[in-house]
C-alpha cells in the first residue's frame, strides 16, 4: 500500500490489486484512525466511504486534503489499477 501523499500528518494511501477494487478510492491515515474516500470521476465529487475511529474534524481535514488533489489521486489510481 504506498503512500502518494502525505501532507500535516496525513498519510494517503492506494491499496493495490488483485485486494484493492473500484471504484477509485483512498484510504487515508492519521494517528491510528483512518477514512476511505472515493475519488469522484468524470466531473462527480468526492464521498466518504468509511471512518475507522477517526475524529470529525480531522475527517473534515482528510476530505478537503483529497477534494484538492483529486485529480492527481485519480491518475495515481488509475496507474496501479490499469487494466
Amino acid at each position: 500500500m504506498p503512500t502518494v501523499l502525505s501532507l500535516n500528518g496525513f498519510a494517503v494511501k492506494i491499496l493495490l490489486p488483485p485486494r484493492e477494487h473500484g471504484p477509485p478510492h483512498v484510504h487515508v491515515f492519521k494517528g491510528g484512525t483512518e477514512v476511505v474516500i472515493e475519488i469522484g470521476e468524470r466531473g462527480e465529487l468526492c464521498r466518504l466511504r468509511e471512518v475507522h475511529g477517526m475524529p470529525n474534524a480531522d475527517v473534515i481535514r482528510a476530505f478537503r486534503l483529497v477534494e484538492a488533489h483529486a485529480d492527481a489521486l485519480l491518475e495515481k489510481w488509475r496507474g496501479f489499477h490499469a487494466k
